[in-house]
């Protein structure tokens, strides 16, 4: 192609504002660079683990935000254009959290200015670049220059500076100026919040079972890195932590709460038998769905970072309403298993498949225990439902296997009789009253579907048949074995062939 390619500046606006929705995600974006580089740097020997910072400080009165780790820093001759540069990262995707490079722009939507400083181990140097986003802003708004270039734009709004520093000095540091009050990212308790669900730091030392879970996790070779990240707010200094905790609000106006009772280890495995993620699942009483966001549902993690949110799980689940009930994290181990730009999933490749096949099953082993824990709490709607599920297993085999004219009354009489317990029983709660409503539903299709079922189990399951046609066609097959012919098989499978082509 003879003419210049270009990017157009507005592709600056799919990587800022267009990529994120969620402000907060830049906290997210910077972090998960901290702790790459922290990893780099306890690897090299310039700090021991434990010994790694990350601090959050909020200005709300300066407007103001500052992030600052201590891990390597980045090396003079390579600052501008590690931090200039867009989707050019030398960093691998299986082992390192940020590894497309546009993380680092996430910032300029919600702020005036955005300023980067760092200083590398063993150099005397600190490299301080500032990009102006208000400038950044006119320039995508200004039509006139047809065929203006990212790279134009950016050689616009950004400088370089230098200063002293000690040799063993290492840092990183994210200045945010001028922040943009609606973007609520110096609101500290949203900041905790967010910090606390999304950012890869530990169990709180009060959550009794968070050592349990750390240590089945390392029997599994799944050792959860952690790191110590803190919010600074005027002179406190406050240490985030998961926010997990064993007592578990349910029902807030009745204050009801349920408890831990014990940790089960989650491994989703390839069929070959490697694993592709090992994770926890809380075992409780199911008195209810979690009344605090910040832990229900079973979350996916990817080097201790979230993927998605809350209800990224929902999908797995027949009624989406159980992962609200359930409390867990699943943690990816699976090269393969990449978070997507936006990490709000995983991109869908073969292993993604395996994953939420996996944790489709994982969910549907949930709601039966769900549904159990709700029925011990009603010993008539117990009885109700044991005698429910009874005809339901007969009836299915039934449409499965092919049954006689007798058969299929008894059964149909066993199902009515179900039907009839399951609605003169009293549902003492929500939850039962769900499973009692669920319960009406699948019996009356069921009943539907039995209507049709006949002596042939070939056409019970020709399914764009209707019960009238299927019966029809069982009296005309009964005819043709009535006529004692050699060929009465060949005929009916022919006919039933016919129907399914």
């Amino acid at each position: 192609m003879s003419e210049k390619i270009i990017i157009g500046k507005h592709t600056l606006e799919s990587l800022t504002s267009g990529m994120y929705s969620d402000p907060y995600v830049v906290f997210r974006e910077y972090i998960q660079n901290s702790v790459d580089s922290i990893d780099t740097a306890i690897k090299k020997g310039i700090i021991r683990i434990g010994e790694d910072q990350i601090v959050v400080q909020l200005r709300p009165t300066e407007q103001e935000i500052i992030i600052r780790d201590n891990g390597t820093g980045i090396e003079q001759n390579e600052a501008e254009k590690v931090l200039i540069s867009i989707g050019n990262s030398q960093k691998a995707s299986d082992s390192s959290r940020g590894f497309r490079g546009i993380g680092r722009l996430a910032a300029l939507s919600y702020c005036k200015q955005l300023v980067f400083q760092t200083s590398y181990s063993g150099e005397n140097k600190a490299t301080i670049i500032t990009i102006d986003a208000n400038k950044l802003s006119k320039l995508l708004m200004d039509s006139t220059g047809v065929d203006v270039s990212v790279v134009d734009v950016l050689q616009k709004v950004y400088e370089v500076k230098t200063k002293p520093e000690k040799e063993n000095t290492h840092y990183f540091v994210v200045r945010l100026i001028g922040v943009d009050d609606n973007s609520k990212l110096n609101d500290h308790d949203e900041v905790v919040d967010y910090l606390s669900q999304n950012t890869p730091v530990p169990f709180d030392p009060a959550f009794v079972w968070g050592k349990e879970i750390c240590s089945r996790l390392r029997k599994e070779a799944c050792d959860v890195q952690s790191y110590n990240i803190m919010v600074q707010y005027g002179t406190t200094v406050q240490s985030i932590y998961k926010p997990y905790k064993d007592k578990i609000l349910v029902d807030k106006g009745k204050s009801i709460y349920d408890n831990i009772q014990d940790i089960e280890i989650v491994k989703i495995a390839h069929p070959n038998g490697t694993l592709a993620a090992v994770g926890w699942l809380a075992k409780t009483n199911y008195m209810g769905s979690i009344y605090d966001r910040t832990v229900k549902g079973i979350r996916l993690r990817k080097g201790n970072i979230l993927v998605g949110d809350h209800q990224t799980l929902n999908v797995v689940f027949k009624d989406a309403r159980f992962n609200g009930w359930s409390m867990g994290e699943i943690y990816a181990t699976d090269v393969n298993l990449i978070p997507n730009a936006r990490r709000d999933n995983f991109e869908k490749n073969q292993t993604y498949f395996v994953l939420f096949e996996q944790l489709s099953l994982l969910a549907a082993m949930i709601t039966k225990e769900i549904r159990s824990a709700s029925l011990k709490r009603n010993s008539e709607l117990s009885n109700a439902m044991e005698q429910l599920d009874k005809a339901t297993k007969l009836a299915s085999e039934a449409i499965d296997n092919g049954i006689t004219s007798v058969q299929k009354g008894t059964i149909t009489q066993k199902l009515k009789s179900a039907h009839d317990a399951v609605s003169k029983s009293i549902a003492k709660d929500k939850t039962n009253e769900y499973f009692q409503e669920i319960a009406f539903e699948e019996l009356d299709m069921l009943i539907g579907k039995f209507k049709g079922v006949t002596s042939y189990k070939a056409l019970n399951t020709i399914e764009k048949l209707s019960n009238t046609e299927k019966r029809i066609l069982e009296r005309v097959f009964n005819v043709i074995e009535s006529m004692e012919i050699d060929n009465a098989k060949d005929i009916i499978d022919e006919i039933i062939n016919e129907f399914l082509s």
